[in-house]
């Protein structure tokens, strides 16, 4: 019905200064809800959260998911054991999904996963390392897997592992 180019410059008109409230609006709106991004994540509006390090803890994850985005809990800062805190508190204070970023070069990486899939964790984003290493097992245990990439010949990389989705940063 609508090309996917139309859907984001729609999108980012509603985000800068459209009062909604017209019957055109609710249209525009409604729109928003039809894209794979907010299906894949089970969210309501296209924003999702940065993974920051020290500032993404369930109290921002947990605020951006009630507010309909996705929120996604920094685990790069965090010792596995205040990871699974965050995580049980994320879940205690939202019932929308929420997610954890994972930079794969961290020191425990292992004791991190085992720990995302103990606690039942339906997202993670990683970045900083090889998708190839943890996407096949995260997605045996049902997890939806994004991979965060600077280029895009580390995006083709991504896909090739198996990721549902990249974000793209850098220059």
């Amino acid at each position: 019905m609508y090309n996917e180019q139309f859907v984001n410059v729609l999108i980012g008109c509603i985000m800068s200064h459209i009062v909604i409230g017209t019957l055109a609006n609710r249209q525009i709106i409604k729109l928003l809800h039809m894209n794979r991004i907010c299906n894949l994540f089970g969210i309501k509006y296209p924003i999702i959260q940065g993974g920051m390090v020290w500032c993404s803890g369930w109290r921002l994850a947990s605020a951006v998911s009630n507010a309909g985005g996705l929120g996604l809990i920094g685990a790069g800062s965090m010792h596995p054991e205040t990871l699974r805190e965050h995580i049980r508190k994320c879940r205690a204070a939202t019932h929308h999904s929420f997610g954890v970023n994972i930079p794969l070069m961290y020191p425990q990486i292992e004791e991190i996963m085992q720990i995302v899939v103990d606690e039942g964790v339906r997202i993670v984003f990683t970045s900083a390392g090889n998708p190839t290493t943890w996407t096949a097992w995260l997605k045996q245990h049902g997890i939806t897997v994004v991979h965060v990439v600077s280029s895009s010949r580390f995006a083709m990389k991504a896909e090739a592992a198996g990721v549902d989705a990249i974000v793209a940063e850098g220059f």
